[in-house]
């Protein structure tokens, strides 16, 4: 009798071991509630890129991080994270997934399956969200609830929740935008630019004054990364995000046949003519953001697009002894018109590309599902990007505030370093602010007042999603048409081809398949706007 007792119990419990596959630990799928932290300790399988690569912040995995350990205590949930050697993502990842064996959790399936989300779970790759939205991810579903764009940001086309994105808490101002020599007004007596022709004037007045080589800066595209300088004329330019298509109030535009286009290179072949702009703007490549030392160290260079984090600590990364003292401040992006509002800048989605999706490997989703939804809640959400309160932060009024830990670390690492040291990233609410408290006066005014005060990035393209077909299409059109235009952009303000001749140059790139570009966009854009 006892053994038969023996057997059943042993048969019972084998079940529930089978049931939960990769989840170990005592669990039922099926309980109402699921509380954190758990009764019994289970383990989950997660594949997600490295922290870090840099070997002097002693990370080889997540569990060496200090915060992440104190997760797995809160929660007790332990993760076995599977992270690829760097440079070797995508192989890794594609071997993974060629294997058939999933860990329970997978990151930024978005980023290295190809055909997308919607194709990784018609592939039976991962699991829809749809049927925990409402339960196991309701904080997950409130986060993304407060904007209608966000929540459709956060769905596929086909209408699937495929993953817990990473969700900037709060929207994330621009870091990016334009800085000028304040110090150079200053002295001669100039207000800061507000549209075109003060920029005109300005910049004329570097050149007279100083010698300027490069009195404005800009990359080989003939703008920036982010449409900033371009706005005025409400056009994006070839190399910034979105490659020049733009979307105005639905309908998708192609900035380089536009006649804004038309109007902002003739602007700056007048002005290339004058030497107000650098005389190699063609050479700068895709990925320069900002000027080379060579240039603004030198005073070679008077206004350019800069990055917020370093606006407070120019005159310290190298400038030489004529202007050690130069003084860089960020300035609203250029108008035609004063009053005008700008509708490109740039600009931060509030969903970001992270998220963290649950395979069809997890015997257990509905516990992976609350698990990943702790993320939008704030306790977690602040171990996770703060660290051990009293540690790596305090809370003061009412908000969390790094230490010196952090802030002014004792063995010298950066702030930065710190962060990744001893915090970490998790789905969910992405803190991003954090960063603020590093930063100096230049900065916080540039992200949360002036880059911001008058543009409003509408003109941005959403997080659209082509099919594999559309994208295929898409690749061979683009491709040759990006470099035309690139080509033919350079000449217009060079001037080794005339401006008369634009109606030709419009009619060439129509010739060669522009318009259905812009309608597989469109298509994409549509269908988003339909989520």
């Amino acid at each position: 009798m006892k053994t038969r007792k023996i057997w059943a119990l042993t048969l019972v419990l084998a079940l529930l071991i089978g049931a939960m596959g990769g989840v170990t630990g005592s669990f039922s799928a099926k309980a109402e509630e699921i509380t954190f932290p758990l009764a019994e300790p289970i383990t989950l399988t997660a594949w997600r890129v490295a922290a870090t690569s840099d070997p002097k912040l002693g990370i080889t995995t997540y569990n060496d991080i200090e915060a992440v350990q104190a997760w797995e205590k809160a929660t007790n949930v332990h993760i076995e994270w599977q992270i690829p050697p760097s440079g070797q993502e995508q192989e890794n990842f594609n071997l993974m997934i060629a294997s058939g064996d999933y860990p329970d959790l997978i990151f930024d399936v978005a980023q290295y399956y190809v055909g997308g989300l919607d194709k990784a779970i018609s592939d039976g790759v991962i699991v829809p969200l749809n049927d925990y939205m409402d339960n196991r991810l309701s904080d997950y579903n409130a986060l993304i609830s407060r904007n209608e764009t966000v929540y459709k940001d956060c769905k596929t086309d086909e209408g699937n929740f495929p993953a817990v994105y990473f969700i900037n808490t709060p929207d994330q101002g621009p870091w990016y935008g334009m800085a000028i020599r304040q110090d150079w007004l200053d002295e001669l007596g100039l207000a800061a630019p507000v549209t075109y022709d003060d920029w005109h004037t300005v910049l004329k007045a570097f050149k007279d004054k100083y010698g300027s080589k490069s009195p404005l800066w800009l990359n080989y595209h003939a703008g920036d990364v982010f449409s900033v300088f371009s706005a005025g004329y409400g056009v994006s330019v070839l190399g910034a995000s979105g490659a020049g298509f733009i979307n105005v109030d639905g309908t998708v535009k192609y900035s380089p046949i536009e006649d804004g286009y038309r109007d902002y290179i003739t602007m700056l072949h007048e002005w290339y003519e004058e030497g107000l702009i650098d005389p190699d703007f063609y050479s700068n490549t895709t990925a320069t953001y900002i000027p080379p030392d060579d240039l603004w160290a030198t005073g070679n260079a008077g206004a350019w697009p800069d990055i917020y984090t370093l606006l407070d600590i120019r005159p310290y990364m190298g400038a030489d002894e004529n202007n050690k003292d130069m003084n860089v401040v960020p300035i609203a992006a250029p108008v035609r018109n004063e009053g005008d509002t700008l509708h490109l800048r740039q600009y931060n989605f509030t969903r970001g590309t992270n998220a963290c999706a649950i395979s069809t490997a997890c015997k257990n989703p509905e516990l992976a599902a609350a698990y990943l939804n702790l993320g939008s809640k704030q306790e977690y959400a602040w171990l996770a990007y703060y660290g051990v309160e009293g540690d790596t932060y305090n809370v003061v009024d009412g908000k969390p505030v790094y230490t010196d830990k952090i802030l002014h670390n004792p063995d010298g690492l950066s702030a930065s370093d710190a962060m990744t040291k001893f915090c970490f990233r998790s789905a969910g609410m992405y803190i991003w602010d954090r960063e603020l408290q590093t930063a100096g006066p230049k900065a916080l005014s540039a992200i949360n007042d002036i880059w911001p005060s008058n543009a409003d990035g509408n003109y941005m393209m959403p997080n659209i999603t082509m099919t594999s077909d559309e994208a295929n299409r898409y690749s061979v059109l683009m491709g040759d048409i990006s470099t035309f235009v690139e080509e033919n952009t350079t000449k217009f303000i060079l001037g080794s081809r005339d401006l008369s001749e634009w109606d030709s140059y419009v009619q060439s790139v129509k010739s060669m398949g522009v318009e259905e570009a812009v309608s597989l966009q469109q298509a994409a854009l549509d269908r988003f706007n339909g989520r």
